[in-house]
């Protein structure tokens, strides 16, 4: 992309948009050169959109003068998703953040892509959407879908692609596409190319949802572990028993997180809990506690009114690395459950071995395992200790059959052919029908 091309746009976007809809001073510019990765790039210039056919109007001229555009939400990604390696345009989405349509007895809903998590999870009693993946909901769901996110309730709930009931997306040229059926959705083919790839075909516009109800009750626990494989033993026993998991999370190495005077000394701690209607929920209590007693070290009921802090653990390593001034390096997993163990045992070795402190975070019940590696980014040599700490990891993990990406996105860290040639091959087809001169969000997933 050519300095003259950049200028081009901007000229043509000045007279079709307002001026506080096109941001160029450096402030500006570095403000959104950044998200929770703690990687940065800057962007040329920021559009904030209010509309849909000013979003057709961006991709439109964009396309003409081969300039990449970036799409953003709330720059919550882990993975660099909204950053503009390339340059050119960041395009804010958060100012279509209103909701169209409402139906208080179905739960289906739909939105702009700007709008927050928090504020959906506002709007009918009784209902929620229940991916959470920053933990705060501060999250838009355009870029929850884009990522395909998960959370610690997937287990339950599965990833936002089970929410989404239809979309409507703006593609390379500024055409408009709605993707959804008027009844339930029998063929979402064409949906779910767009569901988890990372802005890279698109910019969503708005989205149909269904949300889902509130348990009736639930109960909670914390609990020390000695290492993953306890977590493990539980959730086995617990799915033997045939009672439903709404959510368990297993944090190891949380001594970099250490705050609760409880858990001072403890390698991994466990938060567990079991909801549905009232009943069930009673006649579970007695047997998970019995699987608590004979498998956990020690173990916690928590309290009602802080239960609504257990799936917010996550928040915690935000705050760490500001708090240490040191970034993030996801390498997010999806693997059968047996493997875990050996999976988390892979990221303890790599991260000794490069000497980068990790903290790791479990799933059980869905083989989720997220390895964070904490980094001087100001460090050349620690960047590259990083990043070769990553690459090992994945090479090692995929090995044993771990797939890569799953609730966070790939973002700039991207696929390699040696790990899903069949995908790769695929997904680069496609964009190259769809954005054949690759200016939705370059250098991201594949």
């Amino acid at each position: 992309m050519s300095g003259d091309n950049i200028e081009k746009a901007l000229e043509e976007l000045s007279s079709q948009l307002s001026g506080d809809q096109i941001l160029r001073e450096e402030v500006d510019r570095y403000a959104y050169s950044y998200d929770s990765s703690g990687v940065e790039y800057v962007p040329d210039a920021i559009i904030r959109p209010r509309k849909l056919e000013e979003v057709s109007i961006v991709l439109e001229i964009a396309e003409k003068y081969s300039v990449p555009v970036t799409p953003r939400g709330s720059g919550t990604s882990l993975v660099g998703g909204p950053l503009a390696v390339k340059g050119g345009l960041v395009l804010d989405m958060q100012g279509m953040n209103r909701v169209l349509e409402k139906d208080d007895s179905t739960g289906i809903i739909r939105v702009e892509a700007g709008i927050k998590l928090r504020d959906v999870n506002r709007l009918i009693n009784g209902m929620f959407l229940p991916i959470n993946p920053d933990g705060i909901g501060f999250s838009t769901i355009g870029g929850m879908i884009a990522e395909d996110a998960a959370s610690p309730l997937s287990v339950r709930y599965g990833t936002m692609r089970d929410h989404v009931r239809g979309l409507e997306v703006v593609i390379p040229g500024g055409q408009m596409i709605s993707l959804e059926q008027p009844g339930p959705p029998s063929k979402r083919n064409a949906m779910d190319l767009i569901i988890g790839s990372e802005g890279t075909l698109g910019v969503i516009t708005s989205a149909l949802i269904e949300l889902s109800y509130r348990p009736e009750a639930s109960i909670s626990y914390s609990m020390e572990l000695n290492d993953v494989s306890d977590s493990l033993a539980i959730y086995d026993a617990i799915r033997r028993a045939g009672i439903d998991i709404y959510g368990f999370e297993v944090y190891h190495n949380y001594k970099e997180l250490i705050e609760e005077k409880e858990f001072v000394g403890v390698e991994a701690i466990g938060f567990l809990e079991i909801a549905g209607a009232s009943e069930c929920v009673e006649k579970w209590r007695g047997k998970v506690e019995s699987i608590l007693s004979e498998t956990a070290l020690e173990h916690s009921e928590v309290e009602a009114e802080e239960v609504e802090g257990i799936w917010v653990r996550r928040e915690k390593i935000y705050e760490l690395c500001r708090r240490k001034k040191v970034s993030m390096r996801v390498v997010s997993m999806l693997s059968y459950q047996h493997l875990v163990r050996d999976i988390v045992q892979e990221v303890d070795r790599t991260s000794s071995r490069m000497k980068i402190p990790s903290i790791t975070v479990i799933d059980p019940p869905l083989g989720w395992v997220t390895a964070i590696f904490l980094y001087n980014s100001r460090d050349p040599k620690e960047v590259e200790r990083t990043e070769r700490a990553a690459s090992n990891l994945i090479e090692n993990a995929t090995s044993l059959g771990a797939s890569l990406g799953f609730g966070t996105g790939v973002g700039i860290y991207k696929l390699d052919e040696n790990y899903d040639e069949g995908y790769l091959s695929i997904m680069k087809a496609i964009k190259g029908v769809l954005d054949p001169h690759g200016i939705m969000n370059p250098e991201k997933l594949i």
